[in-house]
């Protein structure tokens, strides 16, 4: 019942589509990824391998044999060849012709060549004239329907008898594209014996590339009355038909190839039996003009950039990337009826006169191998399909709108990017199917071939019924039984969902349900709908929840406050950076994991996992680290609540206020990452950087230990920010040792007094822990030397004697930054700067240009402008990301010398020193002689150790 519900709920959708004349859901015979083995198309989640493939059209253009120049001078390589044609005689003559896939039919003018992949397998396929499919059959409304009714036959069978009568032309190509041109109607196949086998198109025999080389041909369009087939090492069998028309003027690698062949005559005489006449006389013709690539762009840039031969390959590629982008939006035809148009213009033109003479077709292929799940490769078929019409201009734009408003959210600029390309790319997308499971489309389902709506099709605004589920199921999720309001499914009209669903204001006519029930189902939509967010794969952007957007900007075009307000897209599961797989042995279950781990530390190691789209790695490291954490940090609560933990009261000392300061300042991280679906960085500040910020504050207030307030404080906040995932030992911390009254789960975000977020005492905080690292690191480094370290010339002292102590120093403290920073500073300050993916702040490469452009910076000499422009360098790219818009400031928003004098017993104890002294940098100590005290500026203090 439950599925009569949703078929319902589906058919008002689809014949909001189709009845409302919204031109949405078309009928025709299309292009189609299709299973061979299960005679229905292949969508994505039918798919073993290549999720995401789509048909790729080429324009097969054929060369064809000049049997009569082949007799006159028989070549010995060309026998078997030979052969197999002279055995079809009988049945009347026949075309025999070369068939080469590409992607450029307007170049056919320039063919000097086609190439031919020596050690390739070629086929000889008995082929028609005129197909017997084509694209241009497409019906809508009830003539669709009607045509549906009729069984699909992908396949013309034909006996070898009938073949060998029927078809007038003969294609030698490889198997691959052979199979394809059979299920777009060009050739004929034959049934196979065995009953668990597919039929294959009609094959004459097979011969080896080496069979063709040299064979004379006529070329559609081409400048040269006959040309040569040529050996080329780089075809691959699996692209294309194997054979490949060459036009050395606009193709980098086939003037290369053929450059190759021309300048080893010798070698590929003796290799492949090339003749002097297939090559010497065929020169790169000038068909195309390219803006300052001239007629010849693919022989100009060879030329230009040195390439060696056909086998560098990079140089070709980008070539070839260049040529072909600018000759196609660019260049203007030289010859032929299209002579001073457009390339672009003149394309298509080109190719439909081709195929008009049945010198062409239209050929596709996948555009990468796609395996279905029955294990067969799929090809591409003309047929019959139900398919939604996604590349219509009107609605592609209403979604690419809303994809680009404020309304819309995704969290994340990578998966935001993903929806916009594929609205960019998506066109007509077949949503039927012939058997599985899924939808019926209404119309057909009382048919004798009633149609499935394929999976990801299906179910696009399935959400809007599970606002209404409650009063029509009730607590019956299979929907047996009526709900609440005690309605049938055979009363949930079209055009009761119309009124429930916002279609119409209008209560329907003639309806048996109360028009209270109907009034309250109204409500019940529009006080739940839309949809707030909805999480799901990443791979599902590029098809379903695409769709999604487009059926509700289809159902609803006048509501976007009725559409999808957010999606976020996570990635697969890794464990131990390997992929999760039961014969891997590393598979991992729910159950499982909580029975290992417990629950929250499941919940911390999934959210530790990772955030964005790339695969989560889950690590059983970090899970088993997280019980001790967890644990250490329940011990702790314990600790200071019944007074284990020596802790002071009274005043506030400037540790305690810098410590509540990273507490505000780690909660608002929290809480930013939270909402942005971050929850890895939410973990990070809520739970990491919490207990980080805790023990350095422990450091900070030495022997005066923790202040009380600041460490409930601390626990009561770290609690509220770690609950979201690991919240059943914050509710145990919460409610059985800090005696909280209600449960963690009912109290609000941990809020703060306005303005308790101070960037300033932050900054003093980062700046105490980074001059810790930065003088340990220097007292490292004096010890080595006092011990005879690796400064050269120096010897090692005796293994006997100690080095003396460093157990006094003296710190400088730098006021203002020198002249030259001052004005390096003053230039970036005119420069923009922004928020990054990650949050953090950020420059563009513009500020690079203000510096150097600068008349006082281009005034200094060599060295003092290579200062300069390091010196910005570091401002822009660590100091800004470290403290924002503040690093760019002339001076510190605080007095250096006094924080670090506030701290003096936290710096002595950190640094093992008996004595330390704080010096402004132009004042020098009497027991310094080291350029130490040069190397101070802003926020950067150095530091001089000496033996007391």
């Amino acid at each position: 019942a439950k599925a009569r519900v949703q078929q319902a709920c589906l058919k008002s959708r689809v014949d909001g589509l189709c009845v409302q004349k919204r031109g949405k859901l078309k009928f025709g015979m299309r292009a189609t990824i299709l299973s061979r083995r299960e005679k229905q198309a292949c969508a994505d989640h039918d798919r073993a391998s290549g999720e995401g493939v789509g048909p790729q059209e080429y324009t097969v253009v054929k060369l064809f044999l000049q049997g009569e120049k082949m007799r006159e001078a028989p070549v010995p390589q060309h026998q078997p060849l030979v052969q197999l044609l002279e055995a079809v005689k009988a049945y009347g003559a026949k075309k025999v012709s070369l068939v080469a896939a590409t992607l450029r039919p307007e170049t056919m003018y320039g063919q000097t060549n086609c190439y031919v992949l020596p050690e390739g397998k070629y086929g000889l396929y008995l082929a028609f004239t005129n197909p017997k499919k084509s694209l241009d059959k497409a019906e809508e409304g009830d003539g669709g329907a009607q045509a549906a009714e009729s069984e699909e036959e992908f396949e013309t069978l034909m006996t070898r008898e009938e073949a060998l009568s029927t078809c007038t032309e003969v294609f030698i190509c490889s198997e691959r594209s052979a199979l394809n041109m059979a299920y777009q109607g060009w050739l004929p196949m034959q049934a196979a014996e065995d009953p668990d086998a597919l039929p294959v198109p009609h094959c004459l025999g097979t011969v080896d590339g080496m069979n063709l080389i040299g064979l004379p041909l006529t070329a559609p369009n081409a400048t040269y009355p006959t040309i040569y087939a040529l050996p080329m090492l780089t075809i691959s069998m699996n692209k294309g038909t194997g054979v490949v028309m060459s036009v050395p003027s606009d193709a980098p690698d086939d003037y290369m190839a053929l450059q190759d062949i021309k300048n080893k005559p010798d070698f590929f005489k003796d290799r492949y039996g090339v003749l002097p006449e297939w090559v010497g006389p065929f020169e790169p013709v000038a068909i195309i003009d390219i803006p300052d690539l001239g007629a010849l762009p693919a022989v100009t840039l060879c030329k230009e950039k040195k390439v060696a031969s056909q086998k560098d390959t990079q140089k070709l590629q980008e070539i070839k990337e260049e040529v072909y982008k600018k000759g196609f939006y660019d260049g203007v035809l030289l010859v032929g009826p299209c002579a001073g148009q457009k390339v672009a213009d003149a394309k298509t033109v080109i190719r439909d006169q081709l195929i008009e003479r049945k010198e062409a077709l239209r050929y596709f292929e996948p555009e990468k191998p796609v395996v279905a799940r029955s294990g067969d490769e799929c090809v591409v078929a003309f047929m019959h399909q139900w398919y939604l019409d996604y590349g219509e201009e009107k609605w592609r734009e209403t979604v690419e709108a809303y994809i680009n408003s404020e309304q819309f959210q995704t969290f994340s600029p990578q998966v935001l990017h993903q929806f916009k390309h594929v609205v960019g790319w998506l066109r007509e997308w077949a949503c039927s199917r012939s058997y599985g499971l899924g939808t019926y489309l209404p119309w057909t389902k009382d048919s004798s071939r009633p149609v499935l709506i394929e999976s990801l099709s299906d179910s696009t605004i399935y959400m809007a019924y599970y606002a209404i589920a409650h009063l029509l199921q009730g607590n019956d999720m299979y929907g047996q039984a009526k709900g609440p309001l005690g309605i049938a499914v055979e009363q949930l009209t079209d055009e009761v969902f119309d009124y429930v669903f916002a279609q119409t204001d209008d209560l329907p006519k003639g309806s048996t349900i109360p028009a209270e029930h109907l009034k309250r189902m109204r409500n019940e939509f529009e006080y739940w709908y839309p949809l707030d967010l909805r999480v799901s794969g990443k791979d599902l952007i590029f098809n379903h929840l695409t769709f999604s957007l487009y059926s509700h900007a289809a159902i609803w075009p006048h509501r976007p406050d009725l559409w999808p307000r957010a999606f976020v897209c996570n990635g697969h599961i890794m464990v131990d950076a390997q992929k999760m797989s039961k014969s891997l042995g590393n598979f991992i279950s729910i159950e499982d994991g909580i029975k290992e781990f417990t629950a929250d530390a499941m919940r911390v190691a999934l959210a530790d996992a990772g955030d964005t789209t790339d695969d989560a790695n889950f690590q059983r490291e970090t899970a088993n680290g997280t019980i001790m954490r967890l644990y250490l940090l329940e011990q702790f609560a314990n600790e200071a609540v019944s007074g284990a933990l020596p802790l002071r009261t009274g005043r506030y000392s400037d540790a305690d206020r810098l410590f509540l300061n990273e507490i505000v300042t780690c909660t608002q991280e929290a809480k930013e990452a939270y909402e942005g679906f971050q929850y890895r960085e939410a973990l990070k500040k809520g739970l990491y950087e919490m207990h980080t910020r805790r023990d350095q504050y422990r450091l900070l207030c030495g022997e005066d230990h923790m202040h009380k307030d600041m460490v409930v404080t601390w626990l009561k906040t770290q609690c509220q920010t770690l609950a979201p995932i690991a919240p059943h030992i914050c509710e145990h911390i919460w409610s059985e040792i800090l005696k909280e009254p209600s449960l963690i789960v009912s109290s609000a975000w941990p809020t703060f007094p306005e303005h308790a977020q101070d960037p300033v005492l932050h900054r003093q905080f980062l700046l105490l822990l980074a001059s810790v690292e930065d003088f340990r690191r220097t007292k490292d480094k004096a010890v080595q030397m006092l011990s005879g370290g690796k400064k050269k010339g120096q010897q090692p002292r005796p293994a006997d004697q100690a080095a003396p102590a460093l157990t006094h120093a003296v710190v400088y403290v730098a006021k203002e930054y020198p002249p030259l920073q001052q004005q390096v500073l003053t230039l970036l300050q005119k420069a923009p700067i922004h928020k990054g993916e990650d949050g953090a702040w950020c420059a563009g490469k513009e500020y690079m240009d203000i510096v150097k452009n600068d008349e006082g910076i281009n005034a200094l000499d060599k060295n003092a402008k290579k200062e300069a422009m390091a010196f910005a360098s570091f401002q822009m790219r660590d100091e800004l990301k470290a403290y924002g818009r503040s690093a760019l400031d002339l001076r510190l928003p605080f007095d250096e010398l006094n924080l670090l004098q506030s701290h003096q017993r936290y710096l002595q104890a950190s640094l093992g020193l008996t004595e330390i002294v704080f010096l402004p940098s132009d004042e020098a100590h009497p027991k310094d002689d080291s350029p130490n005290r040069k190397l101070a500026k802003p926020g950067k203090p150095s530091i001089f150790f000496y033996v007391g």
